[in-house]
Formats: structure tokens, C-alpha cells, sequence
């Protein structure tokens, strides 16, 4: 995503280097990286610019990865400092978490008869979010360390409606830690001193081990 003027997202050939196509500019540069997600059985490069401040709302936009046109864009997610790449979420749904008090969305992208695509908003809100990487969606759950400059919730369990199910608040506190899902556990730092395994389970916070 070079999101420079002349140049949204680029693809290059893996070998030599050369570029295979550019989009426009697809709106204000943030922090985030393209992704990949299934669309009715094809794969879309996803990618999410910024908002900003004179009420220009950021975009979260398809594009068809054999030539890089835009097949579809939703124009209404307002985060000014985006960092976490959209999340496939399983049945055309895309989930794309903010920081920065901006939570999160979950859009839904269908192809029609005629080969175009619409977007349908299912829910967005402020009470999951990720400061610096895509949750954790695990058996149905997404997994996120929702802390911004101001809220400190820790790690939020989120199920594939928006319905929070937990969060640990700051026992423990997670605050911009890295996190990785590993054979079915959460690996997770807590953006300070401490490394924590972890059950995913959407029941409540079930944390096996930590060592400093």
C-alpha cells in the first residue's frame, strides 16, 4: 500500500520486482496493510485508508488482484490513524478494527447477478476495537486488545454479531501488545513486561501461564 498520491495499492511481480498495476490514490494514508479476503469465492485485496479531520470519512475498498480495479467501497469508517488490516470474517463478511476511541465495523460484500457487488453495514461500534493489529477471530469469536489513548479495556472477546462477550478491563491490562493465535491458544504480550498464554473462550478470561 504505497498510498502516495499517484498510487494507492501497488502489485509487483514477486521475481523481478516490476510493477503489474497501481489503483489511484484510494484516500488519506494511514498505517495499514492490504489483505486478503474471499468474496463469493474470489479473493479481493481489502485495504482501509483514514479519515480526516475536515469530515472526510475513511474507506474500506475491494480490489480485483489480476489487474487492480476497484470492485466495491464502503465510505463511512472515521478513523483518522487506522493500523489493523481488515479481517476475512467468513461468508463475504469483513470486520476492520480502529483505534483511537473509532472501535469497530463489520460490513457485508455480495456479488449480484450482473458481477457487481454491494455492501451492507451489519453493525458499528465502540466497544472493540485494536490499537496496532487485525483481532483474533477464533471458532466464532474475535479476540482484541482494546486499548486507545484514552480507554484501557484490555483484552475483549467479541462474537460475529458485536455482542461484547468480556473484557479484562486491567486485570489483567493489555495495552498495544502483540498477539498470536497458536494451536488454539492466544500467545499475547501486554504492551509492558508480561507474556500470556491463553484459552480462547468466549465464557469469560481463562489465562493458563505468564512469566515476565
Amino acid at each position: 500500500a504505497s498510498q502516495a498520491p499517484q498510487a494507492g495499492v501497488v502489485a509487483y511481480n514477486k521475481l523481478t520486482g516490476a510493477v503489474k498495476w497501481k489503483t489511484p490514490s484510494l484516500g488519506a494514508a494511514g498505517y495499514v496493510s492490504p489483505a486478503i479476503i474471499k468474496i463469493s469465492g474470489e479473493d479481493h485485496v481489502v485495504m482501509v485508508t483514514a479519515s480526516q479531520r475536515d469530515s472526510e470519512m475513511g474507506k474500506i475498498v475491494g480490489i480485483k488482484p489480476q489487474d487492480g480495479k476497484k470492485l466495491w467501497e464502503y465510505a463511512d469508517w472515521n478513523c483518522r490513524i487506522p493500523v489493523a488490516s481488515a479481517v476475512d470474517a467468513g461468508q463475504n463478511k469483513i470486520l476492520v478494527a480502529g483505534g483511537y476511541e473509532l472501535g469497530t465495523v463489520m460490513i457485508k460484500v455480495d456479488k449480484k447477478s450482473d458481477g457487481s457487488f454491494t455492501v451492507t453495514e451489519l453493525f458499528k461500534h465502540n466497544d472493540f476495537g485494536e490499537h496496532t493489529k487485525p483481532p483474533i477471530l477464533h471458532n466464532g469469536y474475535f479476540y482484541g486488545q482494546f486499548s486507545t489513548n484514552s480507554k484501557r479495556e484490555g483484552l475483549v472477546c467479541m462474537d460475529m454479531n458485536g455482542e461484547i462477550k468480556w473484557k479484562t478491563m486491567r486485570a489483567p491490562n493489555f495495552d498495544k501488545g502483540s498477539m498470536i493465535l497458536a494451536e488454539g491458544l492466544l500467545l499475547a504480550t501486554d504492551g509492558a513486561s508480561s507474556l500470556y498464554l491463553i484459552e480462547p473462550d468466549p465464557s469469560g478470561y481463562k489465562q493458563i501461564a505468564s512469566a515476565k
